[in-house]
């Protein structure tokens, strides 16, 4: 069971979620009209510059590039920020952890990570959207590759039966090997835009958060500087006696 502080902590990362997406939302509409007339000027610019001052065609060409990588930024903000199309349906998570594992290894072939799995033999169906919960791990577990790069570690995945604050459910825990995370940054980790990486701009997490929450399951994360991170997503079981053995 969920002790009442952690209760507390997960309505307020909730709400500061709910609140910094509304933010993102607007901000991300009032930029797209603007990022488009770039675009289109820096465009037309390299069109008809042609070959008679290539210096300039090139500049404008840089120009169009970054604005599309600017466009593609803001795109992401709105997906964070828009209510999620759900589709619910009784499913296995074992299926999409799997899924997600096989999609993260494919994408760093070369990582020296080991994964260990311990999943229950009999689990309860639970009630989630196959694309967003494949998202969830796939984030989860990327997540945990990078953090052991470059000279990798084991990632050990388990699955079992939970309950959280009376609710039957199913959870899912990943804890890596990596450097962890100091419990000072535990709240920011999950706010967009926040990130300790050199590359990326900080919403892999805050998605998670967002979909774990409009699953309305939980997300817990525990570390120690250098003794690497854990995180445990709970989600509640689609029917008491609907089993997958």
């Amino acid at each position: 069971m969920l002790f009442r502080s952690e209760v507390q902590e997960e309505a307020r990362r909730s709400e500061r979620l709910a609140a910094l997406g509304q933010m993102s939302a607007g901000l991300a509409h009032e930029i797209r009209n603007p990022l488009g007339v770039i675009k289109g000027s820096a465009e037309m610019l390299h069109q008809k510059l042609g070959e008679s001052n290539p210096l300039a065609s090139e500049l404008a060409g840089y120009i169009s590039s970054e604005t599309n990588r600017l466009s593609a930024l803001v795109a992401r903000f709105l997906d964070f920020a828009r209510p999620q199309a759900l589709e619910l349906l009784p499913g296995d998570v074992r299926a999409m952890v799997e899924t997600a594992l096989a999609a993260v290894a494919a994408q760093r072939p070369k990582a020296k990570v080991t994964v260990e799995r311990v999943y229950a033999e009999s689990l309860p169906l639970v009630r989630m959207d196959d694309r967003l919960c494949e998202q969830v791990f796939q984030n989860l577990a990327l997540n945990a590759y990078e953090a052991m790069e470059p000279h990798g570690g084991k990632l050990r995945v388990e699955i079992s039966t939970a309950r959280r604050a009376g609710v039957e459910g199913v959870e899912v825990t990943l804890r890596d090997t990596g450097p962890g995370i100091p419990p000072e940054i535990y709240e920011q980790i999950f706010n967009p835009f926040f990130t300790t990486k050199k590359m990326g701009v900080g919403l892999g997490l805050a998605i998670v958060s967002k979909i774990v929450d409009e699953l309305r399951g939980s997300l817990q994360v525990e570390s120690k500087a250098g003794q690497g991170a854990c995180f445990r997503v709970f989600f509640p079981a689609a029917a008491p006696t609907s089993n997958v053995s």
